[in-house]
């Protein structure tokens, strides 16, 4: 079972030059996301029965593999369902906004990402609250494009690795939240993960 501290040096070391999360948000997306360069993907769609053929493709591409539990049919939202995510799947790590299901992965030792939504200051609170005591690997700010504006009171309260999650569009969004302090961005756009596979040409 890995500890935190590996953990997050591995998230941090797969994003340091890569830093585009690869997100798979349809079927159509698996091919395209095999021939890119990233390091880490994030599943946000499928099923038990499709689970493990994507799970074994993606790592035999040289990708780290989270799951969005909260987003799969046909699996619980419960500690059975992280257990058979890491036995029998065998992914790398989870994305969920679930604390039960964090402290669940981690004694799986599972690599654990907290989704953080971020409405308002309310939320913003609370988020934190919540995070500081399920303790995860790294949180995703949602949507991303805030990071910017919230980064400073994360810092004062959180050292936790932060990606950017949504609405990122294009490269000036990701430059500036790159830029305030966050390690990397999941993003579907295929316009971001094309500008990272050509950072390889330069």
């Amino acid at each position: 079972m890995m500890n935190q501290d590996t953990n997050v040096k591995t998230i941090s070391y797969a994003l340091k030059t890569k830093p585009v999360i690869t997100s798979i948000v349809s079927d159509n997306d698996l091919e395209p996301v095999l021939r890119t360069t990233s390091n880490i993907v994030f599943l946000l769609t499928g099923n038990i029965f499709t689970l493990k053929g994507i799970t074994e493709r993606v790592q035999d591409a040289g990708k780290l593999m989270f799951v969005h539990l909260d987003l799969m049919e046909g699996l619980g939202k419960d500690a059975e369902s992280v257990r058979y995510l890491a036995e029998i799947i065998k992914v790398d790590g989870i994305v969920t906004t679930r604390s039960n299901l964090i402290m669940a992965a981690q004694k799986c030792g599972l690599i654990t990402i907290q989704r953080l939504f971020v409405f308002d200051s309310v939320s913003l609170d609370n988020g934190i609250r919540i995070i500081k005591s399920s303790r995860p690997d790294a949180i995703e700010v949602l949507p991303g494009i805030v990071v910017p504006r919230v980064m400073g009171r994360l810092r004062q309260e959180i050292d936790l690795p932060v990606i950017a999650g949504g609405l990122i569009s294009d490269l000036n969004d990701l430059q500036s939240v790159l830029a305030h302090g966050a390690i990397g961005v999941s993003t579907s756009s295929k316009a971001l993960w094309k500008w990272q596979d050509e950072q390889e040409k330069i």
